[in-house]
């Protein structure tokens, strides 16, 4: 759907902006999910879960210092994502061109609550939320089923059916946001640990 200077609101974990900063997002650029899917990875002391885990096995060795363990946990949580983001992208650039990529286009919601719900989850994915934005957005939404996100260790065969689900889930009651376009900031709030505090 079209949409030309509507206000929507956005949970923003980049560098901080200003108000009148204007934001662009098409398929020449790269939001925060796309870095997590090529460009993370995790090690200790260059030893990756994987090599943790076969050395654990060799040495009959079952105990796991905290750091160890975030390891594996890190490792499983965002390889699971990244299955799930790429079958994602392979069955949109297949299928379904004309929606934006997940991968380069910005999230938004229709309220200021439902942004700042959004802190949380961030959170939970390791990543911190600087400002809720208010935007004046002109360009195009898409709107699909937020529900069927789920990080699962799955088989990609399994992936790629989701994705198939997601992709036909426009219009869905329980909605994800997406948006390809021009977004101007309006409004900012900046975020710290425990509170909300405008600076318009």
């Amino acid at each position: 759907m079209k949409v030309n200077k509507e206000i929507f609101y956005h949970a923003y974990s980049g560098e901080k902006v200003n108000v009148g900063d204007i934001l662009v997002f098409n398929s020449d650029t790269h939001n925060k999910m796309y870095d997590q899917v090529y460009n993370n990875e995790y090690k200790i002391d260059g030893i990756d879960a994987n090599e943790l885990l076969i050395n654990k096995k060799r040495n009959n060795d079952k105990e796991f210092s905290v750091d160890e363990f975030e390891l594996v946990l890190n490792t499983i949580n965002n390889d699971a994502f990244a299955l799930r983001e790429l079958a994602l992208e392979e069955v949109r650039s297949s299928k379904y061109p004309s929606y934006p990529s997940r991968l380069s286009c910005l999230y938004v919601t229709k309220t200021k609550e439902e942004a700042i719900n959004w802190t949380e989850i961030l959170k939970r994915n390791k990543k911190e939320c600087t400002q809720i934005l208010a935007l004046e957005l002109t360009g195009e939404i898409f709107c699909f089923d937020g529900n069927l996100m789920k990080r699962q260790n799955v088989s990609y065969q399994k992936h790629l059916e989701n994705a198939e689900l997601y992709w036909n889930s426009i219009d869905s009651n329980n909605s994800e946001i997406i948006f390809y376009g021009e977004a101007k900031v309006i409004e900012k709030e900046e975020v710290y640990e425990q509170n909300i505090s405008t600076k318009g």
